[in-house]
């Protein structure tokens, strides 16, 4: 397997350049750092009630883990708003994808709580006394650092799961790539079947 943050580069490389956290973007939440901080408890507990209280995402959990998942996140928060954002930040969210894997965290999860933590901070964004072209710049930031976080968290997800089935079918990377677009390019004629859309 490649490593992290070589599996980080190829996720980024694949964002559209008009798309990707830049410099200015990682300036203005290390700008607003203390403002952000200032909503740490109400985001690490907005999250947990949100998975909590869903069958799906709470099954992901054993008994009593929620502190230890909750100063993870938290972890995580202060690390994305105190920076750096570098080479390191996204290769540990490559990392992050094959948690995932283990821990069964699907891509639709994780994808729709990446969005949760970008959607609270824009929803009280009014809340942190700045002024509106700050407040633009900040939430356009984080908006763009969780597309990113996904598009990097999901790329380590699914390599992590392709790598392993290479290692465990034991056959070259392109032959098991060549029979996966077989089989869907059949599962995609009963899809079209079924959705009526060509």
């Amino acid at each position: 397997m490649e490593t992290m943050h070589e599996i980080a580069r190829e996720a980024i490389n694949q964002v559209p350049p008009e798309c990707r956290v830049l410099p200015e973007h990682t300036e203005v939440i290390a700008r607003n750092a203390d403002a952000l901080l200032s909503l740490t408890p109400e985001v690490i507990n907005g999250f947990y009630e949100t998975v909590y209280g869903h069958a799906p995402t709470a099954a992901i959990f054993h008994e009593g883990e929620r502190p230890m998942r909750e100063e993870s996140l938290t972890n995580w928060w202060e690390r994305t708003v105190r920076g750096p954002i570098d080479e390191n930040y996204w290769a540990w969210m490559s990392m992050v994808g094959l948690i995932h894997v283990i821990r069964r965290v699907t891509n639709p999860m994780m994808l729709s709580m990446t969005d949760f933590v970008a959607g609270y901070v824009s929803n009280n964004a009014h809340r942190l006394n700045l002024d509106p072209d700050e407040q633009r710049r900040l939430v356009d930031a984080l908006r763009r650092l969780a597309g990113m976080t996904g598009s990097v968290i999901t790329w380590g997800y699914d390599h992590a799961v392709s790598a392993a089935l290479f290692e465990v079918a034991g056959m070259p990377e392109a032959l098991l790539a060549r029979l996966r677009d077989a089989e869907i390019k059949t599962a995609l004629v009963d899809a079209r079947e079924e959705v009526g859309n060509g």
